[in-house]
């Protein structure tokens, strides 16, 4: 894969290995990174320099299909995903109180 010249969307870049990925990246290509917190949106635009970014929830799948109609239209370049978004919570299987819909939510967004 040619790793310069690409427009990138990275889910999940406002932190963690997605903003270490956009980090490396924004120097050679065009990056536009997703997050549901603006505020770190903001923060990691502050830090990175020449990102785009784009409020987005990559658990409701009316959030996806409004961001791929937005940065379809803004960026028709787009040729690069990285799915990274994620979440992470304490769950505790053992003791039955975890709800099923919740467990397979986390593992239907990761």
């Amino acid at each position: 894969m040619k790793m310069t010249g690409n427009t990138i969307l990275i889910t999940g870049g406002s932190s963690g290995i997605g903003m270490e990925l956009a980090r490396q990246l924004v120097a050679d290509n065009v990056v536009i990174i997703t997050g549901r917190n603006l505020a770190k949106l903001e923060a990691a635009r502050a830090e990175l320099g020449d990102v785009h970014v784009a409020q987005s929830d990559a658990g409701d799948p009316r959030a996806i299909a409004a961001l791929q109609e937005t940065l379809t239209r803004q960026f028709p370049a787009l040729n690069v995903l990285v799915n990274n978004a994620g979440i992470m919570r304490k769950i505790s299987l053992r003791d039955g109180a975890s709800d099923l819909t919740d467990v397979v939510s986390e593992i239907d967004i990761n």
